[in-house]
């Protein structure tokens, strides 16, 4: 299976190969993905104004990601990886937008640290290369990698869809704050749909788009960069939250555009 990861990562991979340290890697990731469960709690139970809900559900989300990894299933290390590309984006956008933050650096750091334990072929043999799923699915090559992309892609844009659906808002009307609940919905429901073969959960990936598309204002954040001539966290927030969302949903469902439609043009 050929990756597609950046030329710089695809060659730390091979030499990861190499180094091998498969079940150390594995509780590295482990480890770090359990201390943003304990981090997202601990903030939680602060109750922060406006934020206590999300704060809950990103827990709960890298508590999904942390039991996929030490578990072993098979789509384990594409959801983890997803959670690491998310917080990876997020932390180049803020300190480009913001400037240097320490905090926000070692966020990004401690991402990267999981995306980059769990590279490599011997990696991935522990996960998506499992013989059991593999022949139960009937899943050739091509169509695990295209899965793997799906379920990474899709992972990542749920920190997002999560700060936009259940973090603060000021001046949203209830259509707005309903949208975006409906949004994580079933981004939550198509990412399990298409985790278990099913048709209907790239159909939900597909709505999840067209409701962050309709109810996201995923360029605000650019007019909050005409608006005040620098960037700030509002605009910040616009772009970690839909605008990051749409584009990680929006390349989690390309791959299965194309079979769609070949699909329908037999069925007409």
């Amino acid at each position: 299976m050929r990756s597609r990861l950046p030329p710089g990562l695809s060659a730390l991979g091979e030499r990861l190969n190499d180094v091998g340290f498969e079940r150390t890697r594995r509780a590295l990731a482990g480890l770090v993905l359990s201390l943003f469960v304990s981090l997202y709690l601990l903030i939680a139970l602060n109750r922060p104004e406006g934020l206590t809900a999300a704060m809950l559900a990103l827990a709960g989300c890298y508590a999904v990601a942390f039991l996929g990894v030490v578990a072993e299933w098979f789509w384990g290390r594409w959801f983890a990886s997803g959670l690491g590309w998310s917080g990876i984006m997020v932390a180049i956008a803020s300190l480009a937008m913001l400037g240097w933050t320490p905090f926000i650096a070692i966020y990004g750091g401690l991402h990267l640290l999981v995306v980059v334990a769990l590279l490599g072929k011997k990696m991935a043999a522990r996960y998506d290369l499992q013989e059991a799923w593999r022949a139960r699915y009937n899943m050739d090559e091509f169509g695990v990698d295209r899965l793997r992309k799906t379920v990474t892609r899709a992972a990542a844009s749920l920190p997002s869809l999560i700060l936009w659906a259940l973090g603060p808002k000021e001046g949203e009307g209830m259509v707005l704050a309903l949208g975006g609940l409906c949004a994580l919905a079933l981004a939550g429901t198509g990412l399990r749909g298409v985790v278990r073969m099913r048709s209907w959960g790239v159909l939900a990936l597909g709505g999840a788009l067209a409701a962050v598309l309709a109810f996201g204002h995923v360029t605000a954040f650019t007019a909050g960069l005409h608006a005040t001539g620098a960037p700030g966290a509002e605009s910040l927030f616009e772009l970690a939250g839909p605008t990051l969302a749409f584009a990680c949903l929006a390349a989690a469902v390309l791959p299965f555009v194309g079979p769609v439609r070949r699909f329908l043009r037999r069925t007409t």
